[in-house]
């Protein structure tokens, strides 16, 4: 491989133009990484010989096939792919295929790994400086795409309750820079980029700072370049012990970051709150019985 930066899915794309020429033994090992590829970084070249019942021969054979200088190499690139959240190498075989007491207790140690380190590395100050930027601001703006659109509306949904002018951004259906058309430097953006991030994320972010916007950018621990456009970058460990991405340090910090505003808002804040339970009761909007 040349240092040129990894296409996503190499591996894969690599054994599956190779897989009907494949001899029977690499043919096996061919199936066994296409299955769980992630289980690569578990497995040494002679654990991986054993599981495909084929000889390490065969394994050095195989990754030589692929372009491979040596195993590591092959490695290496899955770690990468890891890195960036492709989810196929997240995946493992090492779980096995039935849920028991072991399995729901990794996945409780991995949630629990993932809250204490996202709340362990938010930086008090920046964080009172956004809750208090939050209250100044003209308008909040509250940015996200794909996965972490549903947290950027969980931040809206809160914040609407002490203050007003929120906008989730984008608007389905929308072109983003139409909505964003009336922001000012007197405004704050609070934007959400969880990995596997769209192109369109870091376009955006790159407008809004130009235009003079603070930005408090909630992401994950592996972001490169869109902390860079932020004011303030709270990075969560987001880590799984599988497929998905564990998002409850996320979630955790989305609430605390709320809760924090709510508090700081004061007088104002309770005005907002009470006016919006009684117009809610007027329409009949929550079931107290239910």
């Amino acid at each position: 491989m040349t240092d040129e930066k990894r296409k996503p899915r190499m591996l894969e794309k690599r054994i599956h133009g190779l897989y009907d020429d494949l001899p029977g033994s690499e043919r096996a090992l061919a199936d066994l990484i296409l299955e769980f590829p992630g289980d690569l970084l578990v497995y040494s070249a002679t654990e991986l010989s054993e599981r495909g019942g084929v000889s390490k021969a065969a394994v050095t054979r195989f990754v030589q096939r692929l372009g491979y200088q040596d195993y590591r190499e092959m490695q290496r690139e899955v770690r990468e792919a890891q890195e960036a959240g492709e989810p196929i190498y997240l995946n493992t075989g090492l779980l096995g295929s039935t849920v028991d007491r072991a399995r729901l207790q990794q996945h409780l140690e991995r949630d629990v790994a993932n809250l204490r380190q996202t709340l362990e590395a938010v930086n008090p100050d920046d964080l009172r400086e956004v809750v208090r930027r939050c209250l100044a601001a003209r308008r909040v703006w509250v940015l996200g795409f794909r996965n972490s659109y549903f947290f950027a509306a969980y931040i809206r949904r809160q914040l609407i309750q002490v203050r007003s002018d929120v906008t989730l951004v984008p608007a389905a259906g929308q072109v983003l820079m139409e909505d964003l058309g009336s922001m000012t430097p007197e405004d704050l953006m609070i934007a959400v980029g969880l990995r596997r991030r769209t192109p369109t994320l870091g376009r955006a972010m790159q407008i809004v700072r130009d235009l003079g916007v603070p930005i408090a950018y909630i992401t994950d621990r592996v972001a490169v370049t869109t902390p860079k456009l932020a004011t303030w970058t709270f990075p969560c460990q987001v880590r799984g012990v599988s497929l998905f991405d564990s998002y409850v340090g996320v979630m955790s910090l989305a609430n605390y970051l709320c809760t924090e505003i709510v508090s700081a808002a004061g007088e104002r804040g309770r005005e907002q709150l009470n006016r919006i339970e009684d117009l809610m009761g007027l329409m009949g909007e929550i079931d107290p019985s239910n």
